[in-house]
């Protein structure tokens, strides 16, 4: 953003010279980059961040600067005098894209003349870089740098129709800008048309055919609120950024849709000429509604380490454009209830007025040493959850990776472990290649890992906590508020060892999750392009009403190791943190070692080659109750003439343990015995 001096003197005397004025906006957050002498003017440009569009206007930065130096400040209150004939009875206006633009206005003015504008607004728009074009246009650019909020205006007697449509434009549908180049529009883009075709591209830019020219003598003064969401897909899918697309995307004033349109037809008026007609076509409603924030008195203080006397407070709230309110019993003494202002939709917390206040009051009078009081707060279980994995994973030597969201075609072609609905794609790519949300963490990492091989780092074992992106099916997405997309929270890691090594981090996961001490968990056999044949398992969770998948771990097969650039083998495990932080709240009581001896009993099971270890596991645990300690698989083997057909002998290591008394030789073969029948009712399995 470029500030002319000699314009911000029309609403604020700065007392200071230049470099007082830049010293005190870069330390309210307004960053300075370069001043330069245009002609007789002086040109500052600063940095403004994404959330503050107020100042992406004189009038915003005019605001703190006479907060900043305890100035008054002098906004103009245009009311352009309007003359025979109605608006309404020249032009209609009708929406049918609500979400895309929430409000439209427009003003008519008749009898205009197009010629060149006066020095002082010529050379003001020079000063912020703007080149002249002719007096209208001139008018609706010093408007939008003034205030912030686009418009644009229409040769009125170039649209067909005497209509105003705003709508989706039609896929395929093009459109000549007023750069005189030809754009092929999308369905997911806005119009402003009239009834033949599209005359400008809402938010972006206007269109060739009804722009202003020398011949024009009727204009159709547009001021509108578009979604800033749509003009920053069209803006970049088109690659035609604008001043007015850079504001629309940054959530310009509400409150200055009127202001402007008002100052631009009195500007006209008085520069161009012409009549006003009565009243403004409008059509939608203006989508405004400012955030009302508590104050405690002590709030401020506590933060900061400093006292700033209210009425100071006070004055840099008022200042900025805050209203107090009064009248409110449910407030803490002393606390203080304000409505932020509309051209401040950053504000909406507490504290966001406490970082108000310092700023303006200046952060140099916050001394460094003082110490401040911390206030404890309560993690979530999310929270407890995300730092309990890490960890664990950083105990067990991993590093933690921050990988991108978006991945390339090959990568998202591997399967993911949380449903097949097709990827969502990011248009246009956000990285050179990726233009796909993943489902799934672990292509990721391996991708990250074959950089570290690239680079003589072999050992690099990388974990990362994010998020994946899966569509919903449509008739799931719809009705109620549920969202299109599920963004379910995933733990995975991936490392140079094999399947049991990733089971063991698993199951490490799981068990400081404190998950399988209240239910019951099975590892079973999965295929999965992801992983290698017989070399993946998924992790199961049996509830109280269904089993659901809650992980899975693997070795990476050959074909997804070649789509991420790795050559050596290597094996991961990814959970869902979003299905598993149920239980790290729960308070799980400590278990004394007991101090009584164990009994070992081995037990040789068939059963058919279908049954996998976990089920025989969990049909073991099952049984056994509290007193098996630990249940451990020693050997498998096959033997058709010995066995069957189809049959395989499984051979198991069981730990008994009492915690009250040493266990007999009868306690113990009772609990084998109810071992056995466990597995024979649930995996049909013989004892050998």
């Amino acid at each position: 953003m470029i500030i002319s001096t000699s314009w911000l003197a029309d609403y604020v005397q700065i007392p200071a010279g230049v470099d007082s004025l830049v010293e005190r906006l870069l330390m309210s957050g307004l960053n300075h980059e370069s001043t330069n002498t245009v002609g007789g003017d002086t040109a500052v440009e600063i940095e403004v961040t994404s959330n503050r569009s107020d100042c992406l206007g004189q009038i915003g930065v005019a605001r703190e600067a006479a907060v900043l130096f305890g100035r008054p400040l002098h906004v103009p209150d245009p009311r352009p005098l309007e003359g025979a004939g109605r608006a309404a009875a020249s032009v209609s206006v009708t929406i049918d894209a609500a979400q895309f633009c929430p409000y439209y206005s427009c003003r008519v003015l008749r009898g205009v003349r197009v010629g060149p504008s006066p020095a002082w607004l010529v050379e003001r728009l020079a000063t912020i870089g703007i080149e002249s074009v002719n007096n209208i246009v001139d008018i609706t650019n010093y408007v939008m740098f003034e205030c912030g909020q686009p418009l644009h205006a229409f040769d009125l007697g170039r649209l067909r129709g005497g209509r105003i449509i705003v709508r989706r434009a039609v896929a395929g549908e093009t459109f000549t800008a007023i750069n005189h180049k030809s754009y092929t529009l999308t369905e997911q883009m806005c119009v402003i048309a009239d009834v033949e075709g599209p005359v400008a591209l809402a938010g972006v830019m206007g269109g060739a055919e009804s722009e202003i020219g020398p011949q024009t003598v009727d204009v159709l003064l547009e001021s509108a609120q578009f979604a800033p969401l749509a003009v920053r897909a069209a803006a970049r899918g088109l690659v035609l950024s604008s001043p007015s697309s850079y504001r629309f995307e940054r959530l310009p004033d509400p409150a200055a849709v009127d202001w402007a349109s008002r100052r631009a037809a009195a500007m006209i008026l008085d520069l161009a000429g012409g009549t006003l007609e009565q009243g403004v076509v409008e059509a939608g409603r203006l989508a405004c509604s400012p955030a009302e924030i508590d104050l405690r008195p002590n709030r401020l203080e506590e933060v900061l380490g400093i006292g700033i006397p209210a009425e100071r407070q006070r004055a840099i709230l008022t200042g900025l454009g805050f209203v107090e309110l009064g009248g409110v019993e449910d407030l803490a003494a002393g606390a203080v209830r304000w409505r932020a202002p509309s051209w401040r939709r950053d504000v909406w917390r507490e504290i966001d007025l406490v970082e108000e206040v310092a700023r303006i009051e200046g952060y140099a009078a916050i001394p460094e040493n003082r110490p401040i009081s911390a206030r404890p707060i309560d993690l979530s279980a999310r929270e407890l959850a995300v730092r309990a994995v890490s960890e664990v994973l950083v105990a067990a030597g991993m590093c933690e990776a921050m990988t991108r969201s978006v991945v390339s075609e090959p990568l998202e072609a591997m399967a993911s472990p949380w449903g097949q609905p097709e990827p969502l794609v990011v248009t246009p790519a956000l990285v050179r290649g990726a233009d796909r949300l993943r489902r799934t963490l672990l292509p990721s990492l391996l991708e990250a890992r074959a950089g570290n091989m690239a680079v003589a780092a072999p050992h690099g074992e990388l974990f990362e906590v994010a998020r994946a992106y899966i569509g919903r099916k449509p008739a799931t997405a719809s009705g109620g508020d549920a969202s299109p997309v599920e963004e379910p929270l995933l733990v995975a890691a991936v490392t140079a060892a094999g399947f049991a090594a990733a089971k063991g981090l698993a199951e490490a996961l799981l068990a400081r999750l404190g998950i399988g001490e209240a239910q019951a968990v099975t590892f079973r056999p999965i295929e999965l392009d992801l992983f290698s044949r017989g070399r993946a398992a998924e992790i199961v969770l049996h509830g109280a009403t269904a089993a659901e998948r809650i992980g899975v771990v693997g070795e990476f097969s050959r074909r997804a190791l070649d789509r991420a650039g790795l050559e050596a083998t290597a094996a991961g495990v990814e959970l869902r943190l979003d299905r598993l932080d149920f239980a790290i709240g729960r308070d799980r009581p400590l278990r004394r070692p007991s101090d009584y001896p164990a009994i070992e009993r081995d037990l040789n099971l068939v059963v058919d080659e279908a049954i996998a270890w976990g089920d025989i596991e969990a049909a073991i645990r099952s049984g056994a109750g509290q007193l098996l300690e630990r249940c451990r698989l020693v050997e498998i083997w096959k033997d058709a003439e010995r066995l069957g057909h189809g049959r395989k002998s499984v051979v198991v290591s069981l730990r008994l343990r009492s915690d009250s008394g040493t266990l007999s030789s009868d306690d113990a073969k009772r609990a084998v015995d109810a071992v056995i029948n466990s597995c024979s009712s649930h995996c049909g399995a013989v004892l050998r």
